[in-house]
């Protein structure tokens, strides 16, 4: 039993919070590539049902390998997929929960012949001259990133991210707002040790890698983060080496206070191996994975001070 029983049964998932009147779009897809997608009709309410890969028109990435997506500076989500070719696509609404452009295909081309892996991208400080940013992996385990530039809305030209102490080449990556305006990104290397970085001021530099196995993470496979708000800031969750989904957030927005992973509580009894999580445009938040019985489970948070709910819908 899947929630919201998708037409088929998924592998690959990414999320993320719309504006307007619309709550949360959640994107899957299947092992034969076929994307789907469903959104909330209003701020954490009803969800749509599920729409096939012809959803915004017939020019599209015929098979999708990977996804990600994120708010731009003015409210609109964008979304990023690899083809089976690892050729990038993109496509993004016309205003906040309102209606998607067209797909297009060679998206703001990287310099050179590498194709990306893995790709995550994130909302940062509205305000400031980069309000979004995306990050790819490259085959290499390369970090690289473009930013997104205002008023116009363009991207710009694409850098390498500073490298860790141990030279790291990387499997996955994720980022997220940390509720001051403030961004944070963290990564995963190729030996399963997690990375994290956050920005000094919103808007402003970067800091240092903080690793390898940061704040004591255990080896974990995948990552999904998301903006608290209130009281609290980020929160990052993984699943680990053996298959546990775990947990950690913070105390308070913008800080190095982190509450520490969870541990042998209701969150691990979920075995899974792939996992996203948005913001549902009305303080609350939800968290997705792919169990390893292959079905599509959910968990949100329940309100102030956004502490997540006790069980899976459906159960683990």
């Amino acid at each position: 039993m899947s929630w919201q029983n998708p037409p088929s049964p998924l592998n690959k998932l990414t999320a993320s919070q719309q504006g307007g009147n619309r709550g949360a779009q959640l994107w899957g897809v299947d092992v034969k590539g076929t994307l789907y997608t469903i959104y909330q009709e209003t701020p954490g309410g009803q969800w749509s049902k599920w729409l096939g890969p012809d959803w915004n028109g017939a020019n599209r990435p015929k098979q999708v390998y990977e996804l990600a997506a994120a708010q731009r500076h003015d409210g609109c989500v964008q979304l990023w997929v690899l083809d089976m070719k690892r050729q990038l696509w993109s496509t993004w609404q016309n205003t906040p929960g309102g209606n998607w452009n067209g797909w297009h295909a060679n998206w703001n081309p990287p310099p050179g012949s590498f194709k990306f892996k893995k790709i995550a991208a994130s909302q940062l400080q509205t305000t400031s001259g980069q309000p979004a940013r995306f990050w790819g992996v490259t085959e290499d385990g390369i970090l690289t990133s473009c930013h997104e530039t205002v008023p116009a809305g363009n991207w710009g030209g694409w850098n390498d991210w500073p490298a860790t102490p141990d030279k790291s080449r990387f499997i996955e990556v994720t980022a997220c707002k940390q509720g001051d305006g403030k961004g944070a990104v963290w990564a995963i290397d190729n030996k399963k040790q997690l990375w994290g970085m956050g920005q000094a001021s919103p808007g402003g530099n970067w800091g240092n890698w903080s690793g390898p196995n940061w704040l004591s993470a255990p080896k974990v496979s995948n990552i999904a983060a998301v903006e608290l708000g209130g009281e609290k800031g980020a929160c990052i969750w993984a699943i680990t080496d053996d298959y546990k989904t775990i947990f950690n957030w913070q105390t308070k927005p913008g800080t190095d206070n982190w509450w520490g992973w969870s541990q042998g509580d209701f969150e691990d009894k979920m075995l899974a191996y792939e996992i996203t999580a948005a913001g549902q445009n009305n303080k609350r938040q939800e968290v997705w994975v792919i169990s390893l019985k292959q079905e599509l489970h959910s968990m949100g948070t329940d309100g102030s001070p956004n502490d997540w709910e006790r069980f899976w819908t459906p159960p683990a």
